[in-house]
């Protein structure tokens, strides 16, 4: 088996462990496990619920054994993870790239039944900024196979220097489909090699935000606006004092009231790669990611990457 590497990452999907594994792409399908829809029965010889099947588990090794995960509707289609990691593969190499030697991470549930994929594409797709810390592109799936989350392909950027991560929604192609007879498992491949065009549109609209300056009385106002009413106070507070200091910070009193910006706080260690002060769009765009990535449900942390871009419109505005 090819080596594979257990990440420091910790999140969460809906109340549980998730585990990161990298490596390549053959490595990580043998920690990636399958499932299998059968009858949902109370005992064996007992008849099976006319309207639901139980997903089950198969063992990944001769030690474990097959294990139920969920109950779902008969019209429900079952996704391999591998199917999914399959054809991302499959439209990186249709738009041209070499997938042979591409990092690949994978998280997976504690049982395995949700899972974030991961594929780093090459130095030529990135972007350096102004500040020379590098941004790679990265494609992401997000699957499940218990019919509790929508499979869901996007193209988001990855912040070597700080581990932030931050999707544009409006200038990346995305797919975000129910697991039912009407889920189009072609719409991934289209909508993937369609992205790798359109992330050349994400690069000029970040060398925009570097190129906005902003001052610290616009910023505050649309931190105890924007972003207090969009992910609340204590998150608005963590932005403003990255933006101002270049350090998380820590609210000493939950229940104080005033705006997030007036917040008395604990400062924490400066975040890497955190412009003192925040000087234009782009460096604010990175404080936002900081929160977000930050965030320990990995469901919220993704919806939160992806509110960025619309964040920062509005700082704009």
């Amino acid at each position: 088996m090819s080596a594979i590497d257990i990440l420091p990452e910790v999140t969460r999907w809906r109340a549980r462990a998730v585990r990161y594994f990298a490596g390549n792409f053959n490595g990580l399908a043998a920690v990636t496990p399958e499932f299998q829809l059968v009858d949902f029965v109370a005992a064996p010889d007992e008849p099976p619920n006319p309207f639901y099947c139980t997903v089950m588990r198969l063992p990944l090794s001769a030690s474990e054994r097959p294990m139920a995960v969920g109950v779902v509707s008969k019209t429900y289609r079952l996704v391999q993870h591998g199917r999914v990691a399959d054809l991302c593969f499959s439209a990186l190499a249709r738009a041209g790239i070499d997938v042979a030697g591409l990092r690949c991470e994978v998280g997976l549930s504690e049982l395995g039944e949700w899972m974030n994929f991961r594929v780093y594409l090459p130095d030529d797709f990135g972007f350096l900024p102004k500040d020379g810390h590098r941004l790679k592109l990265r494609l992401e799936a997000f699957n499940s196979v218990d019919g509790s989350s929508r499979l869901s392909v996007l193209l988001s950027w990855f912040r070597l220097v700080c581990s932030n991560g931050l999707t544009i929604k409006e200038s990346v192609r995305e797919v975000r489909d129910l697991h039912n007879s009407r889920l189009d498992l072609g719409r991934i491949e289209a909508a993937i090699v369609d992205g790798m065009f359109q992330a050349r549109r994400d690069q000029r609209r970040i060398a925009a935000w570097q190129a906005r300056v902003v001052s610290e009385d616009a910023l505050k106002k649309w931190v105890d606006g924007t972003v207090s009413k969009q992910w609340g106070k204590k998150a608005a507070c963590r932005v403003f004092h990255i933006c101002h200091s270049g350090r998380d910070a820590k609210q000493t009193d939950p229940f104080e009231g005033g705006l997030a910006s007036e917040k008395s706080v604990q400062l924490l260690a400066p975040v890497p790669g955190a412009a003192t002060p925040a000087r234009n769009l782009y460096d604010v765009s990175q404080a936002l990611a900081r929160v977000a990535t930050r965030r320990n449900d990995a469901e919220r942390r993704s919806e939160w990457q992806e509110e960025i871009g619309v964040l920062i419109g509005r700082f704009a505005a």
